[in-house]
């Protein structure tokens, strides 16, 4: 599956992680970052390989259709978990359970996503990207979470780390669509049931927004992301592209192409770097854009300068949408949104925007 990543390169090679802050690729990290120190140090508890089907007292056979790799034995009840994915991270802080450590990234960018998450973020190691195999054994996890690799590297060196721990490797499909990532931590962790009432809750509120646009479910929504690296189209294979495909919004022809299809005609998918020339590829009936999230203030003020610039260009300004008022500027969680509490903010301003409503139905947040 790793061919849906092929389309990263594009955007990784155009942008340029900055400050520390992965600033360059919605889903992955940074791409300029050092690289792990020392020999990882073996604790009680390695990885097991499940391919005969047995697993050791305590532990149970993980095997899952999102799994990179064989099947594996991890804890039937984890408790000293690190995670180093935005999902990885959300479940576990939802399932309350013990999240030790986490990717530097992770810990500047979510507060700032989910400030509620902030205080209990606060006292998360940073083990950084990718992780540094000494400080994650030194943590003595029981279960380490993490997403295979793309264009802007490993999370964590997999084979060493199994050395330390049981190890869930995801596909990075999961990059793609909130339910992926959220359905396989909640398998890991022996959730599903709370996973079912996640997408329950989700479709409930799906179906509230499609109600409350009546006929106007019709107009056609663009999608893109601009600073001062560059400005790109995001496509229905993104996340904020999965949530709009579920409310049921169209997008405009030069945004509905998928894989080989957006590879044909942009020389890259998911994510397409434009030009300021051709910014017309950004029109729709509507327009929702954005940046990334920097925890640094000088990055952050480089950023709201370089997107004030950007709508003061005459180009921008000649949009139908934009001269129409539906060009409509959101919070950088939408870069973020496969997770299931930032997938929900952005249909809650889909709500504001586009139906002058908000939800009455309200987001879970955590098991019942």
């Amino acid at each position: 599956m790793r061919a849906h990543f092929v389309a990263l390169l594009s955007l990784l090679t155009l942008l340029a992680a900055c400050g520390g802050q992965p600033t360059a690729a919605p889903t992955a990290a940074p791409t300029s970052v050092p690289a792990p120190t020392g020999a990882p140090v073996a604790t009680d508890a390695p990885t097991t390989p499940a391919t005969a089907g047995s697993c050791p007292a305590g532990q149970r056979r993980f095997d899952h259709e999102l799994l990179e790799g064989e099947p594996v034995c991890i804890p039937a009840e984890p408790q000293r978990i690190i995670a180093l994915d935005m999902a990885s991270v959300e479940l576990t802080l939802l399932a309350e359970k013990t999240l030790l450590a986490t990717s530097g990234w992770i810990l500047s960018e979510l507060p700032l996503l989910h400030p509620p998450f902030a205080e209990r973020l606060a006292n998360v190691e940073d083990v950084g990207y990718p992780a540094n195999l000494e400080k994650v054994a030194l943590l003595k996890p029981d279960l380490i979470l993490a997403v295979g690799g793309t264009s802007a590297g490993e999370s964590i060196d997999a084979e060493q780390a199994r050395q330390i721990a049981p190890l869930v490797f995801a596909d990075p499909i999961i990059y793609n669509d909130w339910k992926l990532g959220m359905r396989l931590w909640a398998d890991v962790l022996g959730m599903p049931d709370f996973y079912d009432a996640m997408l329950a809750n989700y479709r409930t509120r799906t179906d509230e927004l499609r109600t409350a646009l009546g006929d106007t479910i019709d107009r056609e929504i663009s999608v893109l992301s601009t600073s001062s690296y560059g400005i790109s189209l995001w496509m229905p294979d993104t996340p904020p592209g999965a949530i709009l495909t579920d409310v049921g919004l169209a997008r405009p022809e030069a945004q509905s192409l998928v894989g080989e299809a957006a590879t044909e005609r942009y020389q890259a998918s998911q994510y397409v770097q434009i030009s300021t020339e051709r910014l017309d590829l950004a029109d729709g009936d509507a327009i929702f854009y954005f940046t990334y999230a920097s925890s640094d203030p000088e990055v952050a003020g480089k950023e709201r300068e370089s997107m004030t610039a950007f709508e003061a260009q005459p180009v921008w300004q000649s949009l139908n949408a934009v001269k129409a008022g539906q060009a409509f500027r959101v919070p950088e969680y939408w870069w973020r949104s496969q997770t299931y509490l930032l997938a929900n903010k952005v249909l809650d301003d889909l709500f504001t925007h586009l139906a002058g409503a908000s939800a009455t139905t309200p987001v879970l947040d955590g098991p019942r």
